[in-house]
């Protein structure tokens, strides 16, 4: 079971879990919220209904940017967090084209997963640099 978050879109959080490449269950959030308090609550509700406990993930793939910096920073920060303490693989997909075709994204993400190593970690992609005025 691989784990998908795309923290990239304006004002939307999408969270997929995917099995043998398809995705089978996902939450897609929208509208002007915090995606630092709603990320890891998304990631429980959808393991909650899919019946699966977190240590049944195998990978993780997290979209890491362009978009809100914010965003961006906390899709990463807990894709990374918990590919260490899960020791699982988890892979980048820079999404520079603006891709809205979820399986696409997926298609992408699983065939960087295939090549990623577990305690290798992901880095942000800001399309600019940060306003912190």
């Amino acid at each position: 079971m691989v784990l998908f978050i795309n923290a990239s879109k304006d004002k939307q959080l999408d969270v997929f879990l995917i099995r043998q490449s398809k995705i089978t269950d996902k939450i897609i959030r929208k509208g002007d919220f915090k995606v630092s308090e709603n990320l890891l609550k998304a990631i429980d509700k959808l393991l909650r209904k899919s019946k699966l406990n977190i240590k049944q993930l195998n990978g993780i793939i997290a979209v890491t940017g362009p978009g809100p910096f914010t965003s961006i920073r906390i899709g990463v920060a807990v894709a990374n967090t918990l590919a260490y303490a899960l020791k699982i693989p988890v892979a980048g997909l820079t999404n520079k084209q603006g891709l809205t075709n979820n399986e696409k994204l997926v298609k992408l993400g699983l065939s960087k997963l295939k090549q990623a190593k577990a305690n290798k970690y992901l880095l942000p992609f800001y399309n600019q640099e940060p306003n912190t005025t």
